[in-house]
């Protein structure tokens, strides 16, 4: 993951600005029939390559700093069982998978098989756009991110050539994954493993599974634009507002294009304006088309809602890459609802979209312009 990254989803609610050491900040008290509820607001940046935003409601602060801490312990757990350029001791994780590629099994913590055959079955209800052994192809394109974000234009853009190439050792099927001794190998020595897709979703998802056996009721997690909410706020409202930035190359743009009320769920947005890089005059983003093995250009943003966030996730990628007329069919075959801003602008939304949507409650129009 690129540091450069341009958020997706902003929060209007979570407006706290604290230290990894995970200082909070209090607001909104309100009395309630099962007593006081306070809102609570920290951050941390140190998962995920990402600014993570947690906001809770809890009867004091104790509670809340009791909250924050099982989830940031959870998400660095995850981060670094999914990271694919570091190693930890005592860990065997995906960057671990990938240097014993044809060589040995490597036994791994049950969070990576189940995120991988996850992986596997959505590569084949995606139609291949989701594909985790895309990594040699991927591997290409962010050393080339890296290195022009860094100020080295020195390079040329791989030739089809050079991708087709790379691509002869991305086939899933040489993913063995080997539950009952909890093992992954991946059979060809050239292949690597690249979770992008879905790591940060499942992450997400199952930080606030564990929130919820520990006893939270509401609460609402922005990963870098992987935002769930659980349960309605405790202040009188029904939803939690979150903003969907609109789709602009400017970092840390707060350019607003809608507002979501949403009491539950997950919501995703995956765009071109996000870990991009410029060559030549010309914007090559970070979500690669397995089919073309270049930039997918059929759209601009996708934002997925779906009760489980690693969907979403996965959703938001393959809606991406498969631009609107294929992926409109998966979107509702999943039930999930998603906006659409197409490579010309026009914003698309499904009906249930819509009917939370600031923007779709001020037009009634199905096809807008951008």
């Amino acid at each position: 993951m690129n540091r450069r990254i341009a958020y997706v989803l902003m929060i209007a609610l979570c407006t706290a600005l604290v230290a990894l050491s995970l200082l909070v900040k209090r607001d909104d008290v309100r009395e309630l029939e099962r007593g006081e509820f306070t809102k609570f607001s920290t951050e941390f940046f140190d998962t995920f390559d990402t600014h993570v935003t947690f906001t809770a409601f809890a009867p004091d602060e104790a509670a809340f700093e009791r909250y924050a801490k099982i989830a940031h312990d959870e998400m660095t757990r995850l981060h670094r069982l999914f990271d694919i350029y570091n190693l930890y001791d005592g860990t065997s994780n995906i960057r671990t998978i990938n240097e014993n590629a044809g060589v040995s099994p490597v036994v791994v913590d049950s969070s990576i098989i189940d995120l991988l055959t996850i992986a596997r079955d959505a590569y084949g209800y995606t139609d291949g756009a989701v594909n985790v052994a895309l990594g040699p192809v991927l591997s290409i394109w962010h050393d080339l991110r890296t290195r022009a974000l860094s100020g080295d234009n020195e390079f040329s853009i791989p030739t089809p050539e050079a991708l087709t190439l790379a691509s002869t050792h991305t086939s899933v099927d040489d993913i063995v994954i080997d539950s009952e001794s909890s093992t992954v190998f991946l059979r060809c020595k050239d292949m690597s493993l690249d979770v992008g897709a879905l790591a940060k979703g499942y992450a997400v998802q199952k930080t606030v599974e564990l929130l919820r056996k520990s006893g939270l009721e509401s609460a609402l997690i922005n990963a870098g634009g992987n935002v769930v909410a659980t349960g309605a706020p405790l202040d009188g409202r029904s939803a939690w507002s979150i903003g969907v930035r609109a789709p602009v190359e400017e970092e840390m743009s707060e350019n607003m294009l809608d507002v979501l009320y949403v009491p539950s769920g997950a919501i995703v947005t995956s765009g071109n304006y996000q870990r991009f890089f410029k060559h030549d005059g010309r914007s090559y983003h970070h979500i690669i088309d397995p089919a073309t093995l270049y930039p997918a250009e059929y759209t601009r943003a996708v934002t997925v809602l779906h009760p489980d966030s690693t969907t979403a996730d996965i959703l938001s990628t393959a809606a991406f890459i498969l631009g609107y007329d294929r992926a409109r069919a998966l979107i509702g075959s999943l039930g999930a609802e998603a906006l659409w801003v197409t490579a010309d602008g026009a914003i698309i939304m499904t009906d249930g979209y819509r009917r939370i949507s600031q923007l779709g409650k001020a037009n009634s129009s199905q096809d807008l312009k951008q």
